[in-house]
């Protein structure tokens, strides 16, 4: 259901910048050039902070050491885009069924299944499982095999797990510390073990993030843990172990920042426990298993940091549901009170409800309305319209020319050297240094327009493609070459651009699916 779903969100133009983002590098990759991908040069401090042009030779591994992730490179040559959403639901499945593995010798079998299917109907998984591709996936697959493994005493399933874990990002490591640390305090025959888990993901961690990472690129200081923690310390350059050894300097700074906002720190607490009958929040295991991921998610800032339904929580699923489950196995008599089951099955259908009713990632908008009042809804029918006017667009647009696409557009155009965001800018740096100048533009204006103007970002998003659409247009550098349904490709106006010459639509009326000119916005 999870791929059905990701297939219905890439056909109907609902991913967005983080599935390019991804398939370009991992397509990079494929061709030899490990990490590599313009788009993620967009996101880097060079390009969001200093101003300077996108670069095509730019490496992810300044920004997240995914090398893991780069297993699916060779999938990807051969099969394409779909590659990315089949990995990611089969990740998360296969994390399910390794966690009834789990626990079905430890707990009854009606107890073991309502856990399995509490980690199935989970907001936590759902929303991730429903995301743009990300690096991610992987936490609860192999958080599971690690603690399964030391409760199995399978040192070669932890051993290859751990190092496995470690490759997913550079902050991977916290995952790794937190379940050493339950190792150390909670298994004595493990204590060992467990210090040298916490040992180990600590060393990773700073070799990745002080040394690996800042010889890439400075996104990770400049940007990345500026945006995390740059309202608790005054100075991120330093990196890791700067920022951590200055936030201990303000404990009161700190202890502030873990309870604040106190409604939105407990509303994300219950959110995530509430498919468990909220026995996380009474198990000590649980408490340790998710200490450095929970700390660092309650620590952030920004409008994401205590989201259930994105990704980032998906390093705490190994904790709360390992710690339910020896909490059940230390209390097995709490199951024999009969009330428990009619309250379980309450607590999971809401949470359920809740999710859908939330529309992560408006991967339901089919059905889900984006907005009750005002009614703001775009129907299946019209979603395939969309879809068809699209694709239709993009089959213009020759596979290996360079591209400046609109954020739903990119998904399919990533599979190419040059790809970067549009209306960001048209110029990028080519692999000598050069300021280059894009072949092709690819925008989706009209994309928009059912949700214009009840959100701010779709209206302004709207506005200012149409405005750069026409400053383009008006000074010669590009011509207007399809303009249907909303959509508009744009084509530099040259005789170097690859490809065959569509016919050229000089024409500067252009209609949105609802038949408004598209100039009436442009003011």
């Amino acid at each position: 259901m999870g791929f059905f779903l990701q297939i219905w969100r890439l056909e109907s133009f609902g991913s967005t910048y983080d599935q390019a983002l991804f398939l370009q590098e991992l397509w990079s990759t494929a061709q030899g050039r490990p990490f590599e991908s313009s788009l993620s040069s967009v996101l880097s401090s060079a390009v969001a902070v200093n101003g300077d042009l996108p670069n095509v030779a730019y490496l992810h591994l300044g920004q997240h050491a995914n090398a893991l992730t780069l297993l699916l490179a060779p999938a990807v040559a051969a099969f394409g885009w779909v590659v990315l959403p089949f990995a990611q639901a089969t990740a998360l499945t296969a994390a399910g069924l390794v966690l009834w593995r789990i626990a079905q010798p430890r707990l009854s079998e009606e107890l073991a299944w309502r856990l399995v299917l509490s980690y199935f109907l989970s907001g936590a998984v759902i929303g991730p499982m429903l995301e743009n591709f990300h690096d991610l996936i992987w936490y609860p697959l192999l958080g599971f095999l690690i603690l399964g493994g030391l409760l199995d005493r399978r040192w070669r399933l932890v051993m290859f797990s751990s190092v496995a874990l470690l490759l997913v990002r550079e902050d991977s490591g916290l995952l790794l510390f937190s379940i050493g640390l339950w190792s150390a305090v909670r298994r004595p025959d493990l204590r060992g073990i467990g210090v040298g888990l916490m040992l180990i993901s600590c060393a990773w961690v700073l070799l990745v993030t002080g040394l690996i990472q800042p010889s890439v690129d400075a996104s990770l200081s400049d940007r990345f843990l500026q945006e995390k923690f740059g309202h608790l310390v005054e100075d991120v350059s330093g990196g890791t172990l700067s920022v951590l050894f200055q936030m201990l300097q303000k404990p009161a700074a700190l202890l502030q920042a873990l309870v604040s906002p106190p409604g939105a720190t407990l509303g994300f607490l219950i959110a995530l426990t509430l498919p468990l009958l909220l026995v996380p929040l009474f198990s000590v295991d649980a408490a340790l298993i998710v200490s450095a991921p929970l700390l660092i998610a309650l620590l952030s800032q920004g409008r994401t940091a205590l989201a259930v339904t994105l990704r980032y929580v998906l390093a705490l699923v190994p904790g709360l549901y390992i710690g339910t489950l020896l909490w059940w196995q230390a209390n097995p008599s709490v199951w024999k009170k009969r009330w428990l089951r009619p309250c379980w099955t309450a607590a999971l259908s809401l949470g359920l409800l809740m999710t859908i009713v939330s529309n992560p990632h408006r991967t339901f908008s089919a059905v889900v309305p984006d907005s009750f009042s005002p009614w703001v809804h775009v129907s299946p029918s019209e979603m395939l319209k969309r879809r068809a006017v699209g694709l239709k667009a993009l089959s213009l647009i020759p596979p290996t020319a360079s591209v400046s696409g609109d954020t739903p557009l990119l998904p399919r155009l990533a599979q190419r050297e040059v790809a970067i965001r549009f209306p960001n800018g048209v110029n990028y740096l080519d692999r000598e240094g050069q300021v280059q100048e894009v072949d092709w533009i690819a925008t989706f204006p009209g994309y928009y327009s059912p949700l214009v103007p009840l959100f701010k970002r779709e209206t302004q998003q709207q506005r200012r493609i149409l405005n750069a659409v026409e400053r383009l247009t008006s000074d010669g550098r590009y011509e207007r070459v399809f303009c249907e349904g909303g959509v508009m490709i744009l084509r530099r106006a040259s005789g170097t651009v690859q490809g065959q010459n569509p016919s050229s639509d000089k024409s500067n009326f252009c209609l949105l699916p609802d038949g408004e000119d598209l100039s009436e916005f442009s003011s």
